[in-house]
C-alpha cells in the first residue's frame, strides 16, 4: 500500500530534503573559506579536497538533521515549517559569522569570541558601521523568510520527494570516511597538500594513525618524512608571516647559539644546591626571574621558544609544515645544526613544525630504558658530533639544541647524588591526593635535575676546552613548569593551569655581549628568538616583522600581559589575574593561586592580546 504524505516516513524524507537543499547554500557560504586554502595540485591534496568538501560540510547537515527528524516523529507536516526554518537559518548564519571570524582570527567561533563582541565596548575587537548592522540584520530577516517559504514548499505543498535522499546521505557518509581515511595515510607520509587544508573546515577532527603503523610495522616515519620534505615547499596561504624580509648578517665573528632545556623544570629550581654546575657557568649572564613559558606542556612551550608566536599559530604551522624562521635563517647562513632530544621530536610534532626544514632530522635518542639514561647518551651523542663538526668546519659558528628530559620522568639513576631528601624512589600519578605530602616527590624532581646539570658540565667543560665558551651565545630554560598541589586545588604536573607553577621557568642568557644581571620584568619564551636574531644572527629587522616577542637585552623588559598555552586553552596572564579561554570558547577569570575572582569580567589586555594573536594572520 502506497504511504499517504502525512505518514512518518514522508516527513522524515522531507526533512531529509530540506537539509540537502541547505547543503548547497552551506557549500556556498563555505566558500569564503577558500581564500585562505593552499589550493593542492596533486593527487593526495585534490583527493582530500574533493572528499572532505562535500563529506564534513555534508555530515555537519546530516547531523543537524538529527533534530528534524525527531521532530518529525511526532509532528504534523506544517508544523515542521517553523521549527525547520529557524533550526536552518540559525545553522546557515553560524556558518557564515564563522566565516568573518575565521577570516579575521584563523580560529572558529566559539563561546569567547562571542563574549568578547558583548563586552567590547569600545570598538576595540570588533567596529561595524550603522550600514553593516543594517545589512546584517536585513540578511537575517532574508534568510529566515526564505527558508520559511522552502520550509512550507517541501512540509507542506510537496506531494512526494522524488530525490533518492537516502543514498546521497549515504554517499555523503562514504566520502567523509575516504577523506579521513586518506588523511591517516597523507599525515604519516607527511603530504603536506593534505595537513594543509584541515585548519579551514570548522569541527573537524581528522583521524591520525602515525604511531600504530610505526608500531605494527607498516612506516617508517624517518624515510617518510625526508620524502615529504623533498616534496614541502613550506609556507601557508593563510599566513602574513614575516611581514618583510628578514635582514640577516651574522658577521664574521658570529657567536655560536645553544639552546638547553630541562624539560619541566621549575623556576625556584634555578639554585646552587639543584643545579650548581650550571648555576655557576652562568654567573656572569643575565637572569629573568618573572619569566613565563608560552605553554603550560611541552607543545607550546618550545614552539614559542623558537617561533616568537603563540601557540594559537600551531596548527597554521603544523598543518603546513612551516618550519621556525630562526631555525630557516640558521640554514639560509650554513650553519651546522646539531638538534639532540631525549624524548622524541615527532612525538609533539616537531618534526613538521620547528624543524620541518631540516633535512636527516635526529628523531629521537633510541638507546637508553629510563629518560636518564637517554639523556646521558644523548650528552655523549652531542659531545661525538662537536668532536665531529670540528673537524669538518672548524671555525664556523653552529647552533646546538639539547632537550633534557628526566625531570619530566622523574629520572634518577641510582648510583647518582641525590642532594635532595627525604626523596621519593618514583612518581605515582596514582596515590596522589589533596592531602599528599609533596616534599618527597619534589625533591625526586630537583634530584632528576641535579643529574641532568652533572652532564650539562660535560656540554658546557667541553666548549671551554675547545676555546668556545666566550663566543657562544648559551640559552639555559624549560619548556614548562612542573606543579605539586602548590595552588592547593589538587593540581600535579602540567597541562592543567596557567598558574606561576606550571608556566614560569628559569631562563638565563650568557654570552658575547649579554651583561651581568638580573631582570624582575615578566617575560616571556616569546622574546628569545627576537632576542637570538638581533644578538646571535645580526637581524636588523624589528621583532614585529616576525615576531610577537621583544628583545630580551634591550632593556629592563616587563610586560604588562604574556600569553601561555595549553594543549586545548591558553591562559592571559597579568600580574593579578589569569584569564583562560577553553578550547570550546568558554573562560574564566582567576587570581594567581587558581582561585575564581568573583568578577567575571575582560580586563584591557585581553583585547591586547586577542589583537597581538592575529598579527601575522593575512
Amino acid at each position: 500500500m502506497k504511504l499517504s504524505n502525512d505518514t512518518r516516513r514522508f516527513r522524515l524524507r522531507a526533512a531529509a530534503f530540506f537539509a540537502l537543499i541547505n547543503l548547497v547554500l552551506v557549500w556556498a557560504i563555505a566558500l569564503r573559506y577558500v581564500p585562505y586554502l593552499d589550493v593542492p595540485v596533486d593527487f593526495w591534496g585534490l583527493s582530500y579536497l574533493l572528499t572532505t568538501w562535500p563529506g564534513h560540510f555534508g555530515l555537519l547537515v546530516e547531523l543537524a538533521w538529527l533534530p528534524l527528524a525527531l521532530m518529525a516523529l511526532v509532528l504534523p507536516k506544517r508544523g515542521m515549517i517553523i521549527p525547520a526554518a529557524l533550526l536552518a537559518s540559525a545553522g546557515l548564519w553560524a556558518l557564515a559569522l564563522d566565516t568573518v571570524v575565521y577570516g579575521q582570527y584563523r580560529f572558529h567561533l566559539n563561546g569567547f569570541m562571542l563574549s568578547l563582541f558583548l563586552n567590547d565596548k569600545n570598538g576595540e575587537i570588533f567596529s561595524f558601521s550603522v550600514m553593516t548592522w543594517i545589512v546584517g540584520i536585513a540578511v537575517i530577516i532574508a534568510l529566515v523568510l526564505f527558508e520559511l517559504w522552502l520550509a512550507w514548499r517541501i512540509f507542506a505543498r510537496a506531494r512526494s520527494v522524488r530525490l533518492p535522499v537516502w543514498k546521497i546521505f549515504a554517499a555523503l557518509l562514504v566520502l567523509m570516511v575516504a577523506s579521513h581515511a586518506i588523511h591517516v595515510v597523507a599525515d604519516a607520509r607527511y603530504k603536506r597538500s593534505v595537513t594543509q587544508q584541515v585548519g579551514i573546515y570548522p569541527l573537524l577532527f581528522p583521524a591520525t594513525a602515525k604511531d600504530f603503523m610505526e608500531k605494527h610495522g607498516w612506516l617508517d616515519p624517518r624515510a617518510a618524512r625526508e620524502k615529504g620534505l623533498k616534496l614541502n615547499q613550506g609556507g601557508s596561504a593563510s599566513l602574513d608571516w614575516p611581514k618583510a624580509p628578514l635582514q640577516c648578517m651574522p658577521g664574521e665573528d658570529a657567536p655560536n647559539i645553544i639552546i638547553i632545556t630541562l624539560d619541566s623544570w621549575r623556576f625556584d629550581e634555578y639554585d646552587q644546591k639543584t643545579v650548581p654546575n650550571i648555576y655557576a657557568a652562568m654567573s656572569d649572564g643575565t637572569r629573568f626571574l618573572d619569566h613565563i613559558s608560552g605553554g603550560n606542556a611541552t607543545r607550546n612551550g618550545v614552539f614559542s621558544l623558537f617561533y616568537g608566536l603563540s601557540g594559537n599559530y600551531w596548527e597554521a604551522m603544523e598543518n603546513s609544515q612551516t618550519p621556525s624562521l630562526f631555525i630557516r635563517t640558521l640554514q639560509q647562513h650554513n650553519y651546522p645544526l646539531g638538534l639532540f632530544g631525549s624524548a622524541s621530536f615527532d612525538g609533539v610534532g616537531f618534526d613538521r613544525t620547528v624543524f620541518a626544514s631540516v633535512p636527516d632530522l635526529r628523531l629521537r635518542t633510541q638507546e637508553g630504558s629510563t629518560p636518564a639514561e637517554r639523556d646521558a647518551n644523548m650528552t655523549q651523542d652531542w659531545l661525538d658530533w662537536q668532536q665531529e663538526r670540528r673537524q669538518q668546519s672548524p671555525g664556523q659558528p653552529y647552533f646546538g639544541f639539547l632537550f633534557y628530559d628526566a625531570p619530566h620522568g622523574y629520572s634518577v639513576p641510582q648510583d647518582a647524588e641525590k642532594p635532595w631528601q627525604p626523596s621519593a624512589s618514583e612518581m605515582s600519578y596514582v596515590n596522589l591526593g589533596p592531602d599528599t605530602d609533596p616534599t618527597p616527590i619534589q625533591n625526586l624532581h630537583r634530584n632528576a635535575a641535579h643529574f641532568d646539570d652533572t652532564l650539562i658540565k660535560r656540554v658546557i667543560d667541553d666548549l671551554k676546552a675547545a676555546g668556545e665558551w666566550d663566543n657562544t651565545i648559551l640559552v639555559v630554560t624549560s619548556d614548562h613548569g612542573q606543579e605539586f598541589n602548590d595552588s592547593h586545588h589538587n593540581y600535579w604536573g602540567h597541562n592543567s593551569n596557567f598558574t606561576k607553577w606550571q608556566t614560569q621557568v628559569p631562563l638565563v642568557i650568557r654570552g658575547p655581549g649579554v651583561a651581568k644581571g638580573e631582570n624582575h620584568g615578566l617575560t616571556s619564551h616569546l622574546d628569545v628568538v627576537p632576542t637570538l636574531m638581533t644578538h646571535g644572527l645580526g637581524c636588523s629587522n624589528p621583532p614585529g616583522d616576525y615576531s610577537m616577542g621583544q628583545d630580551l637585552l634591550s632593556g629592563a623588559l616587563d610586560h604588562n600581559w604574556v600569553i601561555s598555552n595549553s594543549y586545548l586553552d591558553y591562559g592571559i596572564i597579568e600580574d593579578d589575574r589569569i584569564t583562560v579561554v577553553q578550547d570550546s570558547g568558554d573562560w574564566d577569570v582567576y587570581d594567581p593561586q587558581m582561585d575564581e575572582l568573583p568578577e567575571q569580567n575582560f580586563s584591557p589586555a585581553v583585547f591586547d592580546a586577542v589583537n597581538a594573536m592575529k598579527r601575522f594572520f593575512k
